[in-house]
């Protein structure tokens, strides 16, 4: 039986959760004007859009995949000597640093063999929070489903 999007997105959520560089994992976005600066750096993971490739051919089965978004906050305050961009930075590294291939033959991340990969996919956008201390960075993940 093929692995489900919710297996596969909770399992990336799972490892996402082990990242000792954020304080906050969800699955649910939060405003970051309302969230306590404790509570950050924090990460969301939404779910953005499905792909269904099939340039295999119309006989074969298309190739899944699903496009989430790691949005991660920051909020350093109003320290005038706090930057913003570190936390993010750190976070950035340690998502990077969690992705890491887990398959030593197809060099990719399987999230334990449940997906073909998980790679990050794209453009991410950022915020540098300069002005309010608040900084954001939006990280396109794709996950390629069996």
């Amino acid at each position: 039986m093929a692995t489900t999007r919710e297996q596969a997105i909770t399992a990336l959520l799972t490892i996402f959760e082990g990242i000792g560089a954020l304080k906050t994992v969800s699955r649910r976005n939060r405003d970051p004007e309302g969230m306590d600066p404790a509570l950050t750096p924090a990460l969301f993971l939404l779910e953005n859009e499905d792909d269904w490739d099939r340039n295999p051919g119309y006989n074969q089965f298309p190739i899944r995949s699903i496009m989430m978004m790691a949005i991660v906050y920051s909020d350093v305050g109003q320290d005038e000597n706090a930057i913003p961009g570190t936390p993010i930075n750190n976070a950035l590294d340690a998502i990077e640093a969690a992705l890491v291939p887990d398959n030593p033959q197809t060099g990719t991340m399987t999230l334990g063999g449940l997906v073909q990969a998980v790679t990050i996919d794209g453009h991410s956008q950022r915020s540098s929070g300069d002005t309010t201390g608040k900084g954001l960075a939006v990280v396109p993940i794709k996950i390629l489903l069996p």
